[in-house]
């Protein structure tokens, strides 16, 4: 299972025992940024989908609360803006290794 930890790493630390073919290796992914348009109510969506946060609310803890999402959307420039948001994406390809 991948965690948190490797997410927030990058992929760096993530244990990859493939030959690599030139789109990423152990220790060294590759690093993509992809571009999106979304609106706020997409953001808000999003962030509403993570585990951290729906974990939260199972517990009784709304960390997307009417107040934190109303300081969102300020700081966001309303609820009808789109905006392009960029993605960071990372990547690891490979074959079998021939020892295996």
């Amino acid at each position: 299972m991948v965690t948190c930890r490797y997410c927030t790493e990058g992929y760096r630390d993530l244990p990859f025992p493939f030959d690599d073919i030139g789109l990423g290796r152990e220790g060294e992914p590759a690093s993509l940024d992809m571009e999106h348009e979304m609106s706020f109510e997409g953001l808000i969506g999003m962030l509403r989908s993570w585990s951290a946060v729906t974990t939260a609310k199972q517990q009784g803890v709304d960390l997307l609360g009417e107040r934190v999402v109303k300081e969102l959307e300020e700081e966001w420039g309303g609820a009808s803006l789109v905006r392009k948001v960029t993605f960071k994406a990372f990547l690891l390809a490979g074959t079998p290794r021939a020892d295996d």
